[in-house]
């Protein structure tokens, strides 16, 4: 399968396709987000997988699974680094750069903008992305 071939696959063939690569049934995603999940492994499968930082941060995270810890984990964001929302079966694709965020060709300064232009209501933008956790 090549990546540019997943333009072309109808939502079924997609669905089939996660299956095939992912080794598990597509979860309920809009076909844009099972084409990046699919063009990630593909990627991955190419190129290599996380960075070293990356699997160090998740094995952290694993740590402190079931303890209880409140401390936040560190959170910087990349340039280039790509947040991914799906929001009523519409996926979205924010892009850090160095001096904000790209959404839908504009420039933002916050991803709390970002959220809101995407759902019409205040939302903490690192909370709508998935980058922290609502306080209890």
């Amino acid at each position: 399968m090549k990546l540019g071939r997943l333009a072309e696959l109808p939502p079924e063939e997609l669905r089939e396709e996660w299956a095939r690569r992912i080794g598990a049934p597509a979860p309920s995603l809009s076909p844009e987000l099972l084409r990046l999940g699919i063009g990630y492994k593909l990627q991955e499968q190419r190129l290599g997988g996380l960075s070293r930082s990356t699997r160090s941060l998740l094995r952290q995270v694993e740590a402190r699974t079931g303890q209880g810890s409140t401390k936040p984990l560190p959170r910087k964001l990349t340039p280039g680094t790509r947040l991914v929302r799906d929001w009523h079966g519409v996926g979205h694709t924010v892009i850090v750069l160095d001096d904000g965020f790209e959404y839908d060709g504009k420039h933002w300064r916050t991803l709390t903008a970002v959220a809101r232009a995407i759902t019409g209501a205040h939302w903490n933008g690192p909370l709508f992305f998935g980058l922290s956790e609502r306080k209890k």
